[in-house]
């Protein structure tokens, strides 16, 4: 899990976190903000996320994360984005800008120390979507645009311990349209 590492800048005599940027394009740059660091190594920060306009500098909060509650486990089987509420990310330490026009990002982070939790964001209508896949997000299809996503699962012969890779692509709209179970080259 990549650490960020802040530092604070003295604005007369309180001290506010210092945003990084995390993602950028030619119009706009994505900002990470530590709002609350982690407690411990089993902890996670709590984050802000902005958005910067560059000809205009306007900075804009798009959410905040929220700690879970750890009532809470990874959905990493299924053919669809799950829709949730900007305000309920758990994490985010990766961004990257998916679309340009409208705005749209993939938001990541480990809330457990094992499991890559991934979100879909359009950033102009304010809705998020939780990614049924556990280890991120790989890139896009050059021709199609979809959008890889990694998991690992568990080999199902109980006489073979191990994990195995399973691709999903998915498309704009979050319907998986094909997969890649890499099961069969472990058994």
């Amino acid at each position: 899990m990549p650490m960020i590492l802040c530092s604070c800048q003295q604005v007369g005599k309180r001290t506010t976190p210092e945003k990084t940027i995390v993602a950028e394009n030619d119009s706009i740059a994505v900002l990470y903000q530590v709002v609350d660091s982690a407690k411990d190594e089993y902890d996670i920060p709590e984050v802000a996320i902005w958005i910067k306009n560059k000809k205009t500098e306007e900075e804009t909060k798009l959410y905040q994360t929220i700690r879970p509650d750890w009532h809470c486990w990874y959905m990493g089987d299924g053919n669809n984005f799950y829709s949730v509420s900007i305000d309920s990310i758990l994490v985010t330490s990766r961004v990257s800008i998916y679309n340009d026009d409208p705005l749209q990002l993939i938001v990541e982070g480990c809330p457990d120390m094992r499991n890559e939790f991934s979100y879909f964001i359009d950033v102009s209508r304010r809705k998020a979507w939780y990614i049924p896949a556990n280890q991120g997000y790989v890139g896009h299809t050059s021709e199609e645009r979809y959008m890889i996503f990694q998991s690992y699962r568990y080999v199902s012969d109980p006489d073979i311990a191990g994990r195995y890779t399973f691709l999903q692509l998915f498309d704009e709209t979050g319907n998986m349209v094909d997969s890649l179970d890499l099961e069969h080259l472990h058994l």
